[in-house]
């Protein structure tokens, strides 16, 4: 069974990642603003997507990040997601 992270801890690990595969640091990615703003594209949330199980430990439907387009919505879904599997 997967822990669950805080929302802070989480939205972190999001920052961090996408400020690397886009090239920026992570204080320049804001929870607010639409990942496709920062240029993620489909491959990229794929590879989010993945990322993510392996961080997580649970798989997870790769919509995720098309539903929740931003990390402050992706975080609340994730942990949503992470609690019911606990």
């Amino acid at each position: 069974m997967p822990s669950i992270p805080s929302a802070e801890s989480l939205s972190g690990w999001l920052s961090s990642r996408i400020a690397a595969y886009v090239q920026r640091e992570p204080g320049e990615i804001r929870a607010d603003v639409p990942l496709a703003e920062y240029g993620l594209d489909s491959v990229y949330a794929l590879t989010l997507a993945g990322d993510l199980e392996d961080h997580l430990g649970l798989p997870l439907d790769p919509t995720l990040m098309w539903d929740h387009p931003t990390i402050a919505g992706l975080t609340q879904a994730l942990i949503q997601v992470l609690s019911a599997a606990a």
